[in-house]
């Protein structure tokens, strides 16, 4: 059944530079009845750019919202989402700077994201949020300022965030929950949890949050499937030749969505719901 349904992929990267590329992604993806694409910026230095330089975040931004036109050529539709990785904070920190002085400069780039939004050529901020790996709770308090700062601008914008988080379940939810409201955002729906785990999805469903579920965990889209069908799915490819094995590409999606509906985990009206209505939903585009 190859095609037959439409494939979305909610969070994935492209490399223009070392990867494979916007152009020959987007036609894999369509291949196998791909018809959208959240692209999100990657990280600097995977674009051989320089961290804490904030011309090479415009460039790194540019970058991103140019290949997004790319795959839209190419028949995808697709949606450019652009901030800095929390690996950035990290990185800044690690490297002598103070904790005022990466606030300001992760600041400027949602200012810098904002810009972009307002222009009409990105749809959202991300992946912005907390190291998934063990930081100290300095760090922590850092990038939950960074969070709510920017959870405040994609508010006044209009915009969708994707947060990059550790995996939690109920407690990440919850205190994510807790920034949004100190934001004064409404719309929850629009905070996207990237590679949300089952334990998170339905806490977030539960408060108004979309989940979105990494394919590429076998065994964990599965579990996520059972618990709820108001979550989105990704690929978080990376286009990055070094790390071939790391998740699956966008085009595999396919492949897992067939498994679980010979399964019977999941029916072809639920998969119209996630692949299709929940992404019209978020991000305002239409399948036809």
């Amino acid at each position: 059944m190859s095609g037959a349904l439409p494939i979305a992929d909610n969070h994935a990267h492209v490399n223009p530079i070392k990867g494979l590329g916007p152009r020959e992604v987007a036609r894999r993806f369509r291949r196998t009845g791909g018809w959208f694409m959240g692209v999100v910026a990657l990280l600097t230095w995977d674009l051989g750019l320089n961290p804490g330089d904030l011309s090479s975040v415009d460039k790194l931004y540019r970058l991103t919202v140019e290949s997004t036109k790319i795959i839209q050529g190419e028949g995808v539709k697709a949606v450019a989402v652009i901030g800095l990785h929390p690996a950035e904070c990290v990185r800044l920190l690690e490297s002598g700077w103070g904790f005022s002085e990466v606030k300001g400069f992760m600041v400027k780039s949602i200012d810098l994201a904002a810009q972009y939004i307002k222009r009409g050529e990105a749809v959202g901020i991300g992946e912005v949020g907390r190291p998934h790996w063990s930081v100290n709770g300095s760090v922590i308090n850092l990038c939950n300022e960074v969070i709510e700062y920017a959870m405040s601008t994609a508010r006044d914008l209009n915009a969708v965030i994707h947060l990059h988080l550790e995996r939690e379940g109920e407690v990440t939810v919850k205190s994510i929950v807790e920034l949004a409201n100190r934001a004064g955002v409404k719309d929850k729906g629009r905070i996207i949890l990237h590679h949300a785990s089952p334990s998170m999805v339905k806490p977030a469903v539960d408060n108004g949050l979309t989940p979105s579920v990494p394919v590429g965990r076998r065994g964990e889209f599965e579990e996520a499937v059972k618990l709820t069908k108001a979550l989105v799915v990704e690929s978080d490819y990376a286009d990055d030749p070094r790390r071939p094995g790391m998740v699956i590409p966008p085009w595999r999606i396919m492949s897992r969505i067939s498994n679980a509906l010979s399964q019977g985990l999941l029916s072809e009206g639920d998969v119209f719901r996630i692949m299709v209505n929940e992404i019209e939903e978020i991000y305002g585009v239409k399948h036809e």
